[in-house]
């Protein structure tokens, strides 16, 4: 049974009028033909540009981001495909089965099929959707093919150091100061507190003169400061890790292996 077949023995049983029901249905095949092109809760553009993992300024951050999500589709797209089959061997079962239950349930199984098609549609779409950003970051920031864990972990800190001040930004520019996790993400990172918000309020003083002076800003701007910010900060973990007590980042030695990129 099709979902408007279903659909119109449900009306059958609302209080709607004859019209509104013709109404409703009629704008049924509409209804799927959209579901199955844009099923999917969150739009490409919002997975592009508002997915807080995505902003991350290192681009082996972003296609780990991209790796996650396409996990994340892949399992529920597997799910999916068992859950479908598994109905398929209990409706070539029912149907030798001549009791109105039966029927019932194989018509239930049925319409479920459906629904979940139009979902595993929409997952594959979005697993090709996350390929092509994938491809796209590693192309064009000459990342190679075999890169692998070390080039991952070389990268970090200075994402980490740009996602300090970034949320320093959030933080001076909504409340007027910095949060208390800012400033143990700063500590973490062994990069002076007072020292770090004096550098993110200058440079918020400095945006505000060149707006007040008509002058054109743009968030070029902010990410040239966070890069400053990564180049000025870049060893400043060093000292952090002699705090602790470590010799290293992680451990090299169990790192998943491979050519790493130049740098």
């Amino acid at each position: 049974m099709t979902n408007i077949e279903l659909f119109s023995k449900v009306t059958d049983l609302a209080t709607l009028d004859e019209q509104q029901i013709a109404r409703i249905t009629e704008r049924l095949p509409e209804y799927k033909r959209g579901s199955s092109i844009i099923g999917h809760s969150t739009s490409q553009s919002s997975y592009s540009l508002q997915t807080m993992q995505m902003i991350s300024d290192s681009p082996l951050s972003r296609m780990k981001q991209c790796l996650a999500q396409i996990d994340k589709k892949y399992k529920a797209l597997q799910e999916a495909y068992y859950n479908i089959e598994k109905k398929k061997l209990t409706i070539e079962r029912l149907r030798k089965q001549t009791d109105a239950h039966s029927r019932l349930v194989v018509q239930e199984y049925e319409s479920q099929i459906e629904s979940i098609t139009i979902s595993m549609n929409s997952a594959l779409k979005e697993i090709g959707m996350f390929q092509d950003m994938y491809d796209s970051i590693k192309k064009n920031n000459n990342i190679p093919d075999n890169w692998n864990e070390k080039d991952f972990e070389k990268q970090e800190i200075a994402n980490m150091v740009r996602s300090s001040f970034r949320l320093a930004i959030q933080d001076l520019s909504a409340g007027g100061r910095v949060s208390k996790a800012v400033v143990e993400y700063w500590e973490q990172l062994g990069i002076h507190p007072q020292l770090a918000e004096t550098r993110t309020r200058s440079y918020l003083v400095l945006i505000q003169e060149k707006i007040n002076s008509s002058s054109n800003v743009t968030i070029r701007d902010m990410y040239k400061f966070l890069d400053d910010m990564a180049e000025e900060f870049k060893d400043s973990y060093q000292d952090a890790l002699s705090r602790i007590g470590l010799d290293e980042l992680g451990s090299e030695g169990f790192m998943a292996q491979g050519a790493t990129k130049p740098q």
